[in-house]
């Protein structure tokens, strides 16, 4: 029995495609699948995403496609880090993953939609896969997509998908592998291993040799990228002299080197980094990969087998795909089949760059018919209680207008009541006021009499200014002086002043001294035998002054 159908759409830097998928007895099924090239200079990145939109919309168009689909995301609009981090339970996992990401990602994470994979784990460290791509870009190419009809379930990362095609397609195979995806704008290099994968993105793709190809030709970049497709397909011959045919073909070998000495510094890497061993076989995929002589430039130089990549090995064919059209763009499905085939592998990796509040916008269209229906049936079965009810309002309503009749006499004299209230309480708060003006007029003849007995206990100190300060509660700042004798030093001043405040804390009316300041000798312009002494004394609360 075949499962609900699955639209997948693959973005890529020169082409989209589109591909329909089903289930049938744990078999995928390629129900329908349609290709179209994008018609932009290649080396103008603005023009992608418009030339996309153009492309997509003739597809949705033509063969009528419409609602959920996952979006490839192009691995050139990617950033990929492999990182490491301690093996810990998983629950923890994803904190440390997190503080790893903010580290290697040169964003702040606010400003970007970032997933992760983990790819190895030998139970001391674990080996993760951070994708991440920059909010505003992602935010604005599914604001496009959505104009077309479609509504974005997921966005995987190009990046990994091979992976999950190989899983599918090559589950039997025993050999270290390495997938080499030769795209438009960049290459993947994924090792395959029986301890996982690892991934390394370079910047070196098919554009690199149109661009080059330009600069030789003294073409635009376009103009070069027509010459070399139609020259490397076949499609255009020229005769063995003529001028383009050297150029063409020493371009053609300065690109095979520079994929050659990538693809021998990723496997140097590898090995060092992983401790594993060299992959025995290069599978080759992506357009880039179609260069003439690629395979046995590489198969002489590495020194192991080179064949491409078939991404519909294990994968059964619908009537409706026209097989030349599948035979052209064979070279193209790894990364959709590696999208598809997450729904019949065990344990497919999955990178999902979707933005959290679209996200949560699908989850809650899929609730929306469940709350419409729910809302009204409960709507529904408020009628009967309402109908119910109405005959016992109408009485209510009438015995209410009788009550208001009787009691509108008696609301003028509630609200005399009320206006007596705040009468009342404004009166009673002048009281308070008054009393405690009377209470704090006693407290300063107290506090004065009793500060006049602390000073003469100390002898020969006066207090010189006071300042009440109510503003950072009640504080008072004060300045006073002492008479020092011939035979005292400022270890006996700074006692006999010591003395004098630790006596004031034991007044009711104090409770802290603070802010105690002896100034020297030299700094007092009355003379050396008299000090200046200031200190601010924190009033009780509970004895206002």
């Amino acid at each position: 029995m075949s499962s609900p159908k699955t639209l997948i759409i693959n973005c890529g830097a020169s082409h989209v495609s589109a591909a329909m998928f089903t289930q049938n007895s744990g078999d995928l099924v390629l129900e329908d699948f349609v290709i179209e090239e994008l018609d932009y200079d290649y080396s103008i990145d603005e023009e992608w995403l418009d030339s996309l939109m153009v492309a997509l919309r003739n597809i949705c168009h033509s063969h009528k496609l419409s609602g959920a689909a996952s979006l490839i995301a192009p691995g050139y609009q990617l950033l990929t880090k492999t990182i490491k981090v301690p093996h810990v339970d998983d629950a923890k996992r994803p904190q440390i993953i997190a503080f790893e990401a903010q580290q290697n990602i040169p964003y702040p994470l606010t400003d970007v939609v970032w997933d992760n994979q983990v790819i190895a784990d030998d139970g001391v460290e674990t080996e993760v896969i951070l994708i991440a791509v920059k909010s505003d870009v992602i935010n604005g190419f599914c604001k496009e997509i959505s104009h077309t009809g479609l509504t974005p379930q997921a966005i995987p990362a190009a990046s990994i998908l091979d992976y999950n095609s190989y899983l599918l397609n090559y589950q039997d195979s025993q050999e270290d592998t390495l997938i080499v995806n030769i795209g438009a704008r960049s290459s993947n290099l994924i090792f395959c291993n029986e301890d996982g994968f690892f991934i390394r993105n370079i910047a070196l793709g098919g554009n690199s040799l149109t661009q080059n190809l330009a600069d030789s030709l003294g073409k635009k970049f376009s103009e070069a990228e027509k010459v070399k497709v139609a020259y490397f397909s076949g499609q255009t011959s020229y005769e063995a002299d003529h001028p383009s045919v050297q150029i063409l073909q020493t371009n053609a070998e300065n690109f095979q080197k520079r994929m050659n000495q990538e693809i021998t510094r990723s496997i140097v890497n590898f090995r060092r980094q992983h401790g594993a061993k060299a992959p025995t076989r290069i599978l080759l995929t992506g357009r880039g990969s179609l260069l003439p002589d690629l395979p046995d430039f590489l198969r002489q130089h590495q020194k192991m087998e080179v064949e491409y990549f078939d991404p519909l090995k294990n994968v059964h064919v619908g009537s409706k795909v026209e097989e030349e059209l599948l035979a052209d763009s064979r070279i193209s499905l790894g990364e959709v089949i590696g999208e598809a085939a997450r729904q019949v592998l065990p344990e497919p990796v999955s990178i999902n760059l979707l933005p959290a509040t679209l996200a949560e916008e699908m989850r809650f269209a899929k609730q929306r018919p469940i709350i419409i229906v729910a809302a009204v049936l409960l709507a529904l079965a408020t009628i009967p209680p309402i109908l119910g009810f109405r005959s016992t309002a109408s009485q209510y309503e009438a015995a209410t207008r009788a009550i208001e009749g009787k009691a509108a006499p008696l609301q003028n004299t509630h609200r005399q009541i009320l206006s007596n209230q705040d009468e009342t309480k404004k009166l009673r708060d002048d009281i308070t006021n008054l009393e405690d003006l009377v209470n704090s007029r006693s407290n300063w003849i107290i506090f004065f009499t009793d500060l006049q007995q602390r000073l003469q206990d100390v002898q020969d100190v006066w207090l010189e200014s006071l300042e009440l300060n109510r503003v950072n509660g009640n504080r008072l700042d004060m300045t006073g002086r002492i008479l020092i004798t011939n035979t005292e030093d400022d270890q006996d001043v700074s006692k006999r002043v010591n003395s004098l405040l630790e006596s004031f804390t034991e007044s009711d009316f104090i409770v802290e001294v603070d802010d105690v300041i002896l100034v020297p000798a030299s700094n007092d312009p009355i003379g050396e035998h008299i000090r200046e002494f200031k200190f601010t004394l924190i009033a009780n609360p509970e004895r206002p002054l």
